[in-house]
């Protein structure tokens, strides 16, 4: 698996490329790779599998900002923006609170300064307007940008040494060892072959097209009991019917007829939660009685926490959280920062972190319980032949749930993808237009694959 690590500008989580810095797929930052990554990466032993770029034009900016710090330190600030706007290419006040961020310490963006390597100074040097075109290089920095600097510099000169040491110990122990005996692996017999794993296996399907006990027009969205007893509503009509744990019809039940019924939920007292457009309407699982209706404006989805709560994602404004019994216990308004453009779903794990779908980014942000960003994945970015990642959405997300072990399932009608909490991605399996998903408590997953309700049991 390749090493990961996080944007620190927008958090996503990144894949090592093989070179020190290289471009975030989701902010479009460019990022220098933390030396820990490199260090740990298959690249490390291989010195031309890693792209440094022009190493003189980064040791001499590594000197100038030395040299800056050294004119902080002795009080000549005006000698120090200068030096920073000749090394840089900057305007007065960038260069100026650039040079105030490095006085209190700081580290700072260099994302969109002109910084002109010793090769492409050399290539525009006979033309000396060309050099306005010389090529702008980002730079998403966190702390010391010295130290960064020197780290990538220490990290350049230790590569070289070990890949010197691995090759001369490989030629020291084939002159020692000339007469080591190879042996040739045994070739499995032609005829077993091993069959392979499935990743799920199907242990139930019901329902079927048409209007009749059981049966469906356009199931959309599924929930499971404490008790095994399942519930699968028709995307219009207000219908929702129970089923037992084997699948048998038990009996329906009916909310408002005239409008689509957008998520379910059941808590374990008996409660069953259903959204439809912005109210949502509590009923008596075992007897189908209205037991209340909140309005929640712009709600697009909705969760139940381990806690008994009931969050409610609205598609612009952030996260009601409801009581069992409908009482608001507090709003989590989301900042313009987190750049989530339309919240479709949502989804809750057992530490109360938070997992939604931005339907317009075609991407899942993961919040901490106080709705602070941990981490964003998927997206929808294609490569330079117009094909995806595994990691990424083929077609926009339509549900997501996370299993008791905090894995998360992110259905895109014909796959389901599978990432592990912090958003790294697991594995993925073909599906036929599932749109919402359930687990139970032995996190047996349950599908609404219209016109049918299918149970699976995951072998990973």
């Amino acid at each position: 698996m390749a090493e990961t690590f996080k944007c620190p500008s927008c958090s996503a989580p990144l894949e090592f490329e093989g070179r020190p810095m290289q471009k975030c797929r989701f902010c479009g930052s460019n990022v220098i790779v933390p030396a820990s990554v490199v260090q740990g990466s298959p690249h490390f032993g291989g010195v031309g599998n890693l792209d440094f770029g022009d190493l003189s034009a980064l040791k001499g900016k590594a000197l100038k900002i030395a040299e800056i710090q050294n004119l902080l330190r002795n009080g000549r600030k005006i000698e120090a923006i200068k030096v920073f706007r000749e090394t840089f290419g900057t305007g007065l006040k960038e260069a100026k609170d650039a040079v105030d961020a490095m006085e209190r310490g700081q580290g700072f963006d260099l994302s969109g300064m002109q910084v002109v390597t010793q090769t492409s100074a050399t290539h525009f040097s006979s033309n000396a307007q060309n050099l306005e075109t010389a090529k702008k290089i980002g730079y998403t920095v966190g702390g010391s940008i010295l130290g960064t600097f020197l780290i990538v510099a220490l990290l350049i000169v230790g590569v070289i040494a070990l890949a010197f040491y691995l090759i001369s110990r490989t030629i020291n122990n084939v002159i020692d060892k000339p007469n080591v005996t190879r042996t040739t692996p045994s070739t499995p017999p032609k005829n077993s072959p091993v069959p392979p794993v499935s990743l799920t296996q199907q242990l139930l399907k019901f329902g079927g097209e048409g209007t009749g006990a059981g049966k469906f027009k356009d199931n959309r969205t599924v929930a499971v009991d404490q008790d095994g007893r399942i519930y699968s509503a028709d995307y219009s009509g207000g219908r929702i019917q129970v089923f037992d744990a084997a699948g048998n019809f038990q009996t329906q039940i009916t909310t408002d007829t005239t409008r689509t019924v957008d998520a379910l939920a059941v808590d374990r007292k008996g409660n069953l939660f259903v959204l439809q457009g912005y109210d949502v309407y509590r009923v008596a699982a075992a007897t189908g009685e209205t037991l209340g209706k909140y309005r929640v404006d712009s709600a697009s989805g909705m969760a139940l926490g381990l806690d008994g709560k009931l969050y409610v994602a609205t598609r612009y404004d952030g996260i009601t959280v409801l009581n069992g019994d409908g009482t608001k216990v507090r709003t989590m308004p989301l900042g313009k920062d987190l750049n989530i453009d339309q919240i479709e779903k949502i989804a809750i794990d057992g530490t109360g972190s938070l997992f939604l779908i931005d339907r317009q980014n075609s991407a899942v942000f993961k919040l901490s319980p106080e709705g602070r960003l941990l981490t964003r994945f998927g997206g929808k970015e294609r490569r330079a032949d117009d094909s995806r990642t595994r990691d990424q959405f083929d077609t926009p997300p339509m549900s997501i749930a996370v299993d008791s072990r905090g894995r998360v399932y992110v259905s895109q009608l014909s796959r389901i993808s599978v990432f592990d909490g912090d958003g790294r991605f697991l594995n993925d399996f073909s599906v036929n237009q599932v749109f919402g998903m359930a687990f139970n408590d032995s996190d047996e997953m349950f599908v609404a694959a219209r016109p049918y309700v299918i149970k699976y049991k995951l072998n990973f």
